[in-house]
This record gives structure tokens, sequence and C-alpha cells, in this order.
């Protein structure tokens, strides 16, 4: 029971038929005052307390509309693409359950809508979408329109490691052609410091520091993701020039909306990828993976890469970490140019001794 104290007497607090009830018991037991709550919802539920009469049938697409979106967008006010991933979520989750009632969202209905979206879209997005699904209905059964969530019943998709594609220099410098002024700061960005998509979205103007050469990322997916950024001399001339043209406290105001950052840039980035005839296509966020093969592939050691892209731990890291072909190929050289220095040495002593193996 929500029962809690204030001051010396106990409250409680509870949702009935979607309306919030808070009041003083004006108990000092909280036993007592559980038993109080206990007699305020049942005089509810007969109809003694101002909400009387039985509760109006309300459908799916309403309660999304009207209640969850509203409640989502406030409730994640202080991280906006959070608040875009629920709202695009809903879009194929109305398309099947719109006209729905509430209570009529059944395990099958969502096993259904699993097997069919997973038809059209990566796991790792379809339960992206059941997630929000269970999150709508959370907030349903807290306002006591429906008393079970289904989507606690259904098991998610296995994800698998997840694609990742490296960006090649050919591949690179097509695309930045082909790409929107917008569009190119963003992807210079990530390819050139290794920051997520969304802590270059939210760049506010205070954090960049760019006589000391670096911006400050003052949150992210986890406490690591709190960190100094380095700048190089291509992201040093964006800022630069994006701090002299923009009025809102974010380097990447959304458009319209100037008190906001930008969230996504999806339908450039794939008119950029359709333009620049790339196939097969890749993702904004694989910039990233790109930075952090490329940033190994330079010599940069792996506890200093972990620090630069704001991992938890170097097992992170490594799944970033991808040698192209070429860079396999001339580690296999220098394996043979060592072997065959090590037994031209044992024949030609003025070439320099062999090294002793390790014991």
């Amino acid at each position: 029971m929500s029962v809690y104290k204030r001051g010396n007497v106990y409250w409680y607090e509870f949702w009935f038929r979607g309306h919030r009830i808070r009041e003083s018991s004006g108990l000092t037991s909280k036993v007592a005052a559980q038993h109080a709550e206990a007699i305020c919802k049942a005089a509810l539920a007969e109809g003694r307390a101002g909400i009387a009469g039985p509760m109006p049938v309300i459908n799916f697409g309403d309660f999304v509309r009207n209640e969850f979106l509203p409640w989502a967008e406030k409730q994640h006010q202080s991280h906006p693409r959070t608040y875009e991933r629920y709202r695009e979520s809903t879009k194929p989750l109305l398309a099947s359950f719109e006209k729905l009632r509430l209570d009529a969202v059944s395990i099958a209905l969502v096993e259904k809508f699993k097997v069919s979206r997973s038809s059209d879209v990566s796991p790792a997005t379809v339960n992206r979408d059941l997630a929000a699904l269970r999150l709508i209905l959370n907030l349903a059964i807290r306002k006591e329109y429906i008393a079970k969530n289904p989507v606690k019943e259904v098991q998610f998709l296995d994800e698998g490691p997840g694609a990742m594609r490296i960006v090649s220099h050919e591949e690179q410098q097509r695309y930045m052609a082909a790409a929107s002024p917008l569009l190119r700061d963003v992807a210079t960005l990530i390819v050139e410091t290794g920051m997520r998509p969304e802590e270059v979205f939210t760049i506010r103007k205070e954090n960049v520091h760019l006589k000391l050469r670096y911006l400050f990322v003052p949150s992210g997916k986890t406490h690591f993701a709190r960190r100094n950024v380095p700048l190089t001399d291509a992201t040093i001339d964006i800022l630069k020039w994006r701090l002299v043209d923009t009025v809102s406290p974010f380097v990447f105001p959304r458009k319209g909306d100037y008190d906001k950052p930008l969230t996504t840039v999806r339908k450039p980035h794939h008119k950029a990828l359709r333009a620049a005839n790339i196939d097969p296509p890749f993702r904004l966020y694989d910039f990233r993976h790109t930075f952090g093969s490329r940033t190994a592939m330079a010599g940069v050691d792996l506890p200093t890469l972990k620090e630069l892209m704001g991992h938890s731990d170097i097992s992170t890291t490594m799944r970033y970490v991808h040698p192209t072909p070429e860079h396999k190929q001339e580690a296999v050289r220098k394996l043979e140019r060592y072997n065959r220095d090590q037994v031209f040495g044992l024949y030609e002593p003025e070439l320099g001794s062999p090294q002793k193996s390790p014991q």
C-alpha cells in the first residue's frame, strides 16, 4: 500500500480510475492508516466518494495520445531523446492496437505484433517497441484502467552482438559530399571524436572550450559517459562556426524550436546514402564504430580508447575495434618480416643476432 509518513501523521496516495487520490489519514499509526486507505478504496469502488458511475471504456489510441505521450514528454523533459524514442515506438503500436480497448490487449496479440514487426525491422527495434508498450500499459495499471500487463509474459527477441559497420575513407568522402551541411557537421563530429549521436545533438554552448581544445559531455548512457572529449582541427572549425551562427543554448538546435536540441537526422542521412550510392548502407552510429576501429589501428592503447569513448569497461570497447582487411594484412607482413630477420640472423651475424624467444 502507498502509505507514507508526513510529519506526525500518515498519508496515503494511489490512483483510482484515472484519478490521483492523496489524502491525510489523520492517524499516527501506520497500520491504522493502511486500514483507512483500504476503507477509502472500498468507498470509491462503491461510488460513495464523488467518483460515481462505471469506468468509461478507454481504447488504446486515446490513452496513448491523451495520457501516455503527455506524461512521457514531461517525465523525460531533461532527456528529449528518450521521449522521441517512445514517440516513434507508438507509431507501429497504434497501427496494431489503436482501436482496441486497453483491457483487450492480450498476450496473444502482443506475440502477434512481435512476429509481424520482426519481419520488417531489426530485433533491437522490435524490443524497443515492446518496451514502450510495456511502459504504456504499466501507466494504465497505475491509473487503474487495467489490472495486468500482458507484455510481462512476452519474451523479448535475442538481439545478438548487433551489426557493426566500419565506414571506409572512400565511403566517408562520398557520404560527406552528398550530405547536407547540418548532417556533414554532425557526422564529422561523431567520426572525429567517437561521440554518440545523441551526445552531439545535445552539445550545449557552455560545454565547448575551443581554446583548450575539448568539449564536456555532462551525462549519457552510463556514469562513464561523463567526460572531456578532445577536439581535432576539423571539429574545432565546425564548432567555431556553429557557436557564432546560433542564438540557441544548443550547438545543434531543433528546427522551429531553438530552446530544444536536435533529436534526429535520419531523413538527411538516408538521403545522403542514396545520393552517394553506398551499398550496403550504414547507420549514423557506425561513424562511432569507425572512430573506435581507426583509433585502435592508429596505435592508441585500449585503456585510452575506453576513456575517449566513455565506456564502462574495456570489453565494451573491444566490440568497437574492427581492424580492416588491409590492416590485418599489414600485421601479417610485419610477422613475416620479423620471422625473416630472425632466420637471417642465425646465418648472418652481421645483421644482428636473433631475439631470444620468451621463456
